[in-house]
């Protein structure tokens, strides 16, 4: 059994190394992780995010593609963490900031941007309202 596992994971390992734009057609962010890593504190949103945006980069995607995803991530991020404490909620500046930092498109960074500056400061942002338009990006 234990043979099988390390086979198989050879084989994904192999996939993911020597991807093809095929391939990366069909990738996806994995957002019920982020969603879930984000409900629990910023912390853990802090280190899936980081993964995903690892995984995004590691693609071969397009740049379309790339921001797609980012979208995704982004608003996944966002809506779980609207449950969190304002503290906490603040502390997602950094890495809306980062997901920016990946985005080739000048307007969904600037947006993730001014949404960082937003949470950094305190204000009160409709965080669902702030998703949906993301993950529409």
């Amino acid at each position: 059994m234990n043979m099988k596992r390390l086979a198989a994971g050879c084989v994904v390992l192999g996939l993911v190394a020597f991807s093809t734009p095929i391939l990366a057609q069909t990738y996806a962010a994995d957002v019920a992780a982020v969603s879930a890593g984000c409900a629990g504190s910023a912390a853990a949103c802090d280190g899936v995010v980081g993964v995903e945006l690892a995984r995004v980069g590691a693609a071969g995607l397009t740049p379309a593609e790339v921001n797609a995803q980012l979208g995704a991530i982004a608003g996944a991020a966002i809506t779980a963490a609207a449950s969190l404490p304002a503290t906490e909620r603040a502390k997602l500046a950094v890495i809306m900031r980062a997901i920016a930092a990946a985005s080739t498109n000048p307007e969904q960074a600037s947006a993730l941007q001014a949404l960082a500056s937003n949470l950094a400061s305190g204000a009160d942002v409709n965080l669902v309202a702030v998703a949906s338009s993301l993950s529409a990006s």
